[in-house]
């Protein structure tokens, strides 16, 4: 079998997998998430039938321990799903108490049900996608791919860059794009960071922080996940900045979109998959990171002053 072949075909299975698997848990009444505690583990040698056993089979039988009744075929979804208490109240200690760090979440049992569905997509659809893709395109590839995507972005960092009076940035911005979108090849290669031109973010929502407007409600938006008010809407008017917006058709800048996405889930899976692993409540832990991640990228322009 060829290598071309093969490539195809794990890509089939690694897409396949997961849908039948999804599939089997929605006919077998196990695809909505469970709200009620976990059962006790018991450590003696005689377990419940409530209890959690971690043990091999007895000796003499191959036949695997048959699960509780009413137990759930993805017991991941169970644990991952659950509410952490103690952490729900903290933030909402910080919150009366004024803390201008935290974003407030009035939307909080909305939030939780699209976050519950973003997950679902994630798990069918997206994370398949994404296993593929790093499967089948090698890591230089991927790496070109989103040099370009930021190549792309240039023009609105540009933009936000000179709104929020950062010459300097403003200047090295456009010298990476001319430069990248030359000699590097539309920015498949970075050369300007040869120049000493490194890259920089800025958006909208970043601007607006920097005149003093404030977060807003947190939210969680279908398929794209976490975000605010505030940066919700910069995120639109960033689109109004980029040229291509008005010089290439709808489809075209809608597959440009998805990509822009899709190339930051893959590029920060690992992350998302390491956080979720160590979280009680996921939902909890996400807003935060996004809160801490998001504050940070505000943050950063004003410790370097107006330039």
């Amino acid at each position: 079998m060829s290598k071309a072949l093969r490539a195809w075909v794990m890509l089939v299975l690694l897409m396949a997998v997961p849908l039948l698997a999804s599939a089997g848990a929605i006919e077998s009444g196990s695809a909505e998430p469970a709200q009620r505690s976990l059962p006790p583990v018991s450590l003696a040698n005689d377990a419940s039938e409530n209890s959690v056993v971690a043990s091999e089979p007895a000796r003499g039988s191959l036949a695997p321990v048959p699960p509780a009744a009413g137990a759930s075929d993805v017991p991941v979804v169970e644990i991952a799903t659950i509410e952490d208490p103690l952490l729900d109240a903290e933030f909402d200690e910080a919150i009366e108490s004024g803390d201008k760090q935290t974003v407030p979440d009035p939307f909080e049992n909305l939030n939780r049900v699209l976050f519950k569905f973003n997950r679902g997509m994630h798990r069918m659809v997206l994370s398949p996608i994404t296993k593929s893709y790093q499967f089948v395109v090698p890591e230089p590839a991927r790496k070109g791919v989103r040099r370009i995507l930021i190549n792309l972005n240039s023009p609105s960092t540009l933009v936000n860059d000179l709104l929020q009076f950062r010459v300097k940035d403003a200047g090295e911005t456009l010298g990476r794009f001319l430069l990248n979108s030359t000699i590097g090849f539309g920015g498949l290669f970075d050369v300007a960071v040869e120049a000493g031109w490194k890259h920089h973010s800025a958006d909208f929502g970043q601007t607006l922080a920097r005149i003093g407007v404030d977060t807003g409600p947190y939210l969680v938006v279908p398929i794209l996940g976490p975000n605010t008010v505030r940066d919700g809407l910069g995120g639109i008017v960033d689109i109004m900045f980029q040229p291509l917006t008005y010089l290439v058709g709808p489809s075209l800048n809608l597959f440009l979109g998805g990509g822009r996405g899709f190339v930051e889930l893959e590029t920060n899976a690992a992350a998302m998959e390491a956080l979720e692993g160590s979280s009680v409540d996921y939902y909890a832990a996400l807003r935060s990171a996004y809160i801490q991640n998001r504050r940070a990228e505000v943050e950063l322009p004003s410790a370097r002053g107006f330039e």
